[in-house]
Order: structure tokens, then sequence, then C-alpha cells
């Protein structure tokens, strides 16, 4: 999760630089919100699939729609306080809040576990 972290804050970051795109204002502040909120929903699936399979889809249906909901209230207020950077400041979340849920999903399903 940290090494996608980095890796995401990195090509934003250089991204802007070479003049691909402009860096939204709150581009560390998106990142730093969907690895937050993922590392915490994980954990506690992760904990749930252990001690309750039986009620992990449940629980991870319910983590889907309150990440959607956390994050839908978290980009509103963003695109509120500064809507002149509104679309560069969706698609990052937008593209960010896809790969760290594809990699939390490809964490969640892992035999092992």
């Amino acid at each position: 999760m940290l090494a996608l972290f980095v890796a995401v804050a990195t090509f934003v970051f250089l991204g802007s630089r070479q003049a691909w795109w402009p860096l939204p204002a709150f581009w560390m502040e998106i990142l730093l919100f969907i690895l937050f909120i993922t590392l915490v929903i994980g954990y506690n699936l992760l904990r749930l699939r252990k001690k309750q399979p039986d009620v992990f889809v449940q629980f991870y249906l319910l983590s889907i729609a309150l990440k959607m909901g956390a994050g839908l209230a978290f980009i509103f207020f963003l695109v509120i306080d500064s809507p002149n950077e509104a679309f560069g400041s969706a698609a990052l979340f937008i593209i960010s809040y896809i790969l760290f849920t594809v990699l939390e999903v490809l964490f969640l399903v892992r035999r092992d576990g």
C-alpha cells in the first residue's frame, strides 16, 4: 500500500514538473486521504475475515459504500474550496481511488490471508 502511495505521489509530482499536467493544490491531501481510508478499511476487513468469515462479504460491501460516501464528501469540499482546480483534483482523486481499490481487492482475495 505504501509502495503504491509513493509511486502515485512520485508520478503526480514528476508529471507536474515535466509540465504534463498542472498539479492540483491539494494533491498530497487527496493521496493521503485515499491511503488512510484504504488502510483503515483494509485492516478492519482482514481482521473480520479471520474472525467472522461468514459476514465478510456484507461488511466488504458496506465498506465500499462508506468509502464512496467519504470520498464524495471529501472531493465535494475540495471542489467547493477551489473550483478553478476542480477537474485536476477530481481526476487525481478518481485515478488514485481506482488504483488503491484494485490493490485493496487484490490484497483481500489472497489465498494465504
